[in-house]
């Protein structure tokens, strides 16, 4: 089992992961302001249960597997590149709105919900950063004769740490004074945080290029 020390550190660690600014928080915030909060509560929990499950790779030593194949690592990447930048396209072309509205802060249909949930967890999953951040850094934390139990509380803690601080990022983006922001800017708001994305997506996909080629 870990010690009480150990579970302190990683829970800083996953925090700090968590918190680093980057495609997936840029994600969330653009699908809450365009969305609402149930969507991006919902694109919250599918990142978080990639989280999770990169974890568990971590943990049982999958990870390390998947980064150091090349051609696994360059063809997430590219789907990743290409996935944010689809979702900046979506989210200024306005589509997914929660029933037919971009200003609704609360509600929206079971389908849109389930497609910011796998947005978020595409997004964890087909990001090889984040692989290489659990391989550096949460890797440490792993015994090498872990049990079953000690592993999954340890996937189920990065996945909650990450749960959590986008879940807060997206309440933060639709209290009542957001709202009322985001109503009065909301066209100007989406193609602002539709435009980052698919910036950040074709850096990525430059950067793939560059480095692979």
């Amino acid at each position: 089992m870990v010690d009480i020390l150990s579970w302190s550190q990683i829970v800083l660690v996953c925090f700090i992961g968590a918190a680093s600014p980057g495609p997936s928080l840029a994600l969330v915030s653009g699908n809450t302001l365009s969305g609402g909060r149930a969507y991006g509560i919902a694109t919250s929990l599918g990142h978080a249960i990639g989280i999770g499950l990169w974890a568990l790779l971590t943990a049982i030593g999958l990870a390390k597997v998947v980064v150091s194949t090349p051609a696994i690592l360059i063809v997430a990447q590219l789907f990743g590149a290409c996935l944010v930048s689809y979702i900046g396209f979506r989210i200024i072309s306005g589509k997914p709105g929660p029933s037919g509205s971009n200003t609704s802060p609360l509600k929206a249909s079971s389908k849109t919900l389930m497609q910011g949930a796998v947005e978020g967890f595409l997004i964890s999953i087909l990001n090889p950063k984040i692989a290489l951040f659990f391989l550096a850094i949460f890797s440490h934390f792993v015994e090498k004769n872990m049990g079953w139990a000690s592993t999954g509380l340890l996937s189920i803690t990065a996945a909650s740490i990450d749960a959590g601080w986008y879940v807060a990022v997206t309440l933060a983006l639709t209290k009542a004074g957001m709202v009322s922001l985001v109503q009065t800017h909301s066209s100007a708001i989406t193609k602002a945080s539709g435009t980052l994305l698919i910036l950040i997506g074709l850096y990525l996909f430059c950067s793939i290029i560059l480095s692979t080629f």
